[in-house]
């Protein structure tokens, strides 16, 4: 998850969220890991949650 995604052409929505305090420091503590630099992005961390969570909540969830 070093770099962005790369949507491909295909069609995009922007969605902004409320995400409590602790979790974006549980998710940049995640990400950070031990290493000096970050491995990814908050965005792309909680697009592919998002996604995970539809595949496994839903049968006919496409994937990709």
């Amino acid at each position: 998850m070093a770099t962005n995604r790369m949507f491909r052409g295909k069609p995009i929505r922007r969605l902004i969220v409320s995400v409590e305090m602790e979790t974006v420091e549980a998710i940049d503590n995640y990400l950070k890991g031990d290493k000096p630099w970050s491995m990814g992005n908050r965005s792309e961390f909680v697009r592919l949650a998002i996604e995970e969570k539809l595949r496994r909540d839903s049968d006919d969830y496409r994937t990709y």
